[in-house]
């Protein structure tokens, strides 16, 4: 098929974040999909009040919003939730002057069906906690891939004839550069502990992340991202007052890459008795695996297979024993050869090798949703 290639196409990605903000997978892909010599319209959530299309930028990256105006519409049967969004994109693509060959969609609020049409039909599943709805995308998809073989799973439950096929997490090319001056290690003792990420969710363990802040007085803790100063967690705003505690806010990706490189130890917590599943591949490992330092988080299933990159802890209690270990332990922990092969790990999953991967799935499978399913472990 002439899209196989994966180059030189007109994409629509439907994303449930807008453009301007923290950049995720959805924004990495289009950034990688422009990068291969495509076309992107990046269509973002609705805008409250909107009354008409609006197509912003110019070049090979383009943004959009349309006004939603058929409240309800995905409680209908799915002959209207298609006739709907099939004029939506068609608007579009008259406002775009193109006529789309893909529909990459990582959104499952909206439209739950894809619209009959000349495209080929992407769902992109990120997250376990977005499959509640969405499940007439995963039936109707020509190729459903995913971030984590729990969520393969769960969408071949819902979608049995579906074609399902696992590709990871990918990492924005910015992380690789000049990553051959990581592999030295700085010191045999740890001084900073940083945790990237946005902090006002409700999987974070707020509660061992206070704990471990009081327990290493000596260490000093950096939050970087952005939070609800008002969140109601009572250990989130103990753990702000704290003196060798420092939350900087949300920064730029080309500010967060240089602050996460300068960390000792990276750190992440997630309420893993309750969010398991939630939290089964969380995108920073990677990020964090590709500058070489000492890691240290909760459980994460993915990276049952590559437990020797990182610490993490078994249980949620084991949280605070398994951080004070990878201090104890972190001359052994960061010398040259377990950074490079950190490093190693995170350089062979950038961007360019998911979309090639992507691009080999599509001339495998061509436009049908009638293949039997599969788990494809990369």
């Amino acid at each position: 098929m002439a899209i196989a290639a994966l180059k030189g196409l007109d994409i629509l990605v439907i994303s449930p974040e807008p453009w301007n903000g923290l950049h995720m997978s959805k924004h990495h892909v289009s950034q990688g999909l422009v990068a291969r010599g495509n076309r992107v319209v990046f269509w973002e959530p609705p805008v409250a009040g909107a009354k008409q299309l609006e197509l912003k930028g110019q070049g090979p990256l383009r943004t959009v919003t349309t006004p939603h105006w058929f409240k309800g519409v995905n409680k209908l049967p799915p002959a209207a939730n298609k006739w709907y969004y099939r004029r939506q994109v068609r608007a579009i693509e008259r406002a775009a002057g193109v006529r789309f060959d893909i529909i990459w969609c990582f959104d499952t609020s909206r439209l739950q069906w894809f619209p009959s049409g000349p495209w080929y039909r992407l769902l992109h599943l990120v997250d376990y906690d977005i499959m509640y709805q969405g499940h007439g995308l995963m039936r109707s998809a020509d190729l459903v891939v995913t971030t984590a073989d729990i969520i393969s799973r769960r969408a071949l439950e819902i979608a049995p004839k579906a074609t399902v096929h696992k590709v990871g997490h990918a990492l924005d090319a910015r992380w690789t550069m000049g990553a051959e001056a990581l592999v030295t290690p700085r010191g045999d003792t740890p001084h900073l502990v940083v945790y990237a990420g946005q902090f006002f969710n409700t999987y974070i363990d707020w509660t061992a992340l206070l704990t471990v802040a009081r327990e290493h007085r000596g260490l000093h803790f950096r939050y970087i991202g952005n939070l609800d100063p008002d969140f109601p967690d009572g250990a989130f705003q103990q753990l702000r007052r704290e003196p060798n505690v420092e939350f900087t806010g949300l920064v730029t990706k080309d500010q967060l890459i240089p602050r996460v490189r300068e960390a000792d130890i990276l750190v992440f917590s997630f309420m893993t008795d309750k969010r398991m599943l939630e939290r089964a591949n969380p995108h920073k490992v990677l990020e964090y695996l590709s500058t070489g330092n000492v890691i240290m988080g909760s459980w994460t299933l993915e990276y049952e297979p590559h437990a020797h990159l990182l610490q993490m802890a078994r249980d949620r209690n084991d949280f605070v024993a398994t951080f004070a270990d990878t201090v104890a332990r972190y001359a052994e922990l960061n010398t040259a050869e377990r950074r490079a092969e950190r490093i190693a790990f995170a350089g062979g999953r950038t961007m360019d090798r998911l979309l090639e991967r992507v691009a080999g799935l599509i001339a495998t499978h061509g436009r049908t949703h009638s293949h039997g399913g599969s788990v494809n472990t990369p």
